[in-house]
């Protein structure tokens, strides 16, 4: 796992390849985590970042936002100046409310949401990261197909 600042981690780094970053809260159950790790460790379209402090990176954010200086020099900029343009984000929430989608308005990202409801339950989890990763694999074949045919 490699941090560029303690709001948040990049469990599988984007690369030139990369069509699909998964983004997940911290809160995600630890074995949640690590399991999509796992699922997603040896594909190159897919990268994974787990924030860890949402509020604090999207003040950080907001406030340069203002800055002349532009978002490229926020916390959250720097995190996803790696990541191509055409690259899609793909906000996984674990509660009711979107905490993340800011995210895609930081260096203009399309963003995608899957909600898991409001519980997480031991039970379901291998469920879920199944569900995670099919909607993973529908929209990395579309930026494929989009690549290709553009």
């Amino acid at each position: 796992m490699h941090g560029i600042s303690q709001s948040a981690i990049w469990v599988k780094e984007p690369l030139a390849e990369t069509g699909v970053v998964i983004v997940t809260s911290a809160a995600l159950p630890a074995a949640m985590i690590d399991a999509l790790h796992r699922e997603i460790d040896d594909w190159d379209q897919v990268a994974y970042l787990v924030v860890e402090q949402a509020e604090a990176l999207m003040l950080d954010w907001l406030q340069f936002g203002a800055s002349p200086t532009g978002p490229g020099t926020c916390r959250a900029g720097q995190l996803l100046r790696g990541v191509s343009k055409g690259c899609l984000l793909l906000d996984v929430e674990a509660g009711p409310v979107p905490a993340l989608t800011w995210l895609g308005s930081v260096c203009g990202h399309p963003l995608r949401v899957f909600s898991l409801g409001d519980a997480i339950s031991q039970a379901a989890s291998n469920q879920q990261v199944e569900a995670i990763l099919s909607v993973t694999r529908t929209l990395v074949k579309g930026v494929l197909q989009d690549r290709c045919f553009s």
